[in-house]
């Protein structure tokens, strides 16, 4: 049931709704390299842009794209997650600075891009803030972190094959070049998020949420998960954009910054995580 339901969704991947509902890159070479990796056929090579050029001068307009990690899931302190504090940080140092969050919990990057359950598309809406910013001669800085719910959803509603995963890579390949393609045209300097393991988060461990998913399929998400990674790191370094590593952190994994459902960050953890997004903006942001 779980390989028809993937097979059918890979045949409505281009339709809107398919979707259920819903370091830096050095540090990259420290994530084990995984053996027989399917291939993945790049669709285009990018223009190799400079990374991290920094911004014109003044307040500039962020845009946070993603799942529930970007709208705060499991933050009980009122201050938005990772956005509202990466905002009082920005502002430090860029006064007036403005952030819009369009993150959706349970999206993946196929929802991200062509919307979900009545929601327009979070890319649509960051494309035109990106350029309303750019029109005012503001800079404008993307967020992007999405890839949890891919996985997730990779194995909770698929079955864990070689080809699926192969399918998969595909796919997600295809939606970062969209993604980066689109951002990066709109005049937006792009910062990526590694993904952690969530193969290793207590809720896949305990099989609390997804049940579906069994004990050899968590072992592929852990390897797919590295080679998401790979894919968004090498498509970083192809066009210019920065990546934040939460792949080696543990913050999904301790239990001074997890959230009681095992699975979402606490207050202290999207302390560390906006910390970790600042740290890799404060280059840009002189």
């Amino acid at each position: 049931m779980k390989r028809f339901i993937l097979v059918l969704s890979i045949l409505l991947g281009a339709c809107s709704q398919a979707s259920p509902q819903t370091k830096a890159t050095q540090a990259l070479t420290e994530i084990p390299q995984m053996t027989e990796s399917p291939a993945v056929t790049e669709t285009s090579a990018p223009e190799i842009l400079p990374a991290g050029t920094a911004l014109p001068s003044g307040p500039v307009t962020l845009v946070a794209l993603g799942d529930s990690l970007t709208q705060g899931d499991g933050d009980d302190s009122g201050r938005g997650g990772y956005t509202g504090r990466l905002l009082d940080m920005v502002n430090e140092v860029r006064p007036g600075s403005t952030l819009v969050n369009l993150g959706q919990s349970g999206w993946s990057s196929d929802a991200l891009i062509n919307g979900d359950q009545g929601i327009e598309s979070q890319l649509t809406r960051a494309v035109a803030e990106v350029k309303s910013a750019v029109s005012q001669g503001r800079g404008a800085i993307a967020l992007v972190w999405i890839g949890s719910n891919d996985l997730w959803y990779l194995y909770e509603y698929g079955e864990g094959t070689d080809e699926n995963d192969a399918a998969d890579l595909q796919r997600f390949s295809t939606n970062m070049d969209t993604i980066l393609g689109q951002l990066n045209d709109a005049g937006a300097q792009v910062v990526f998020a590694l993904l952690d393991d969530q193969s290793k988060r207590p809720v896949a461990l305990k099989g609390e949420a997804f049940t579906s998913i069994t004990s050899d399929e968590l072992q592929r998400m852990s390897a797919h998960a590295v080679r998401y990674n790979e894919i968004i790191a090498g498509k970083a370094e192809q066009t210019g954009a920065l990546t934040v590593d939460f792949y080696s952190t543990d913050i999904f994994t301790n239990p001074a910054t997890l959230y009681d459902d095992g699975n979402h960050p606490n207050s202290a953890g999207y302390d560390i995580i906006a910390q970790k997004w600042f740290d890799v903006l404060s280059g840009i942001l002189k």
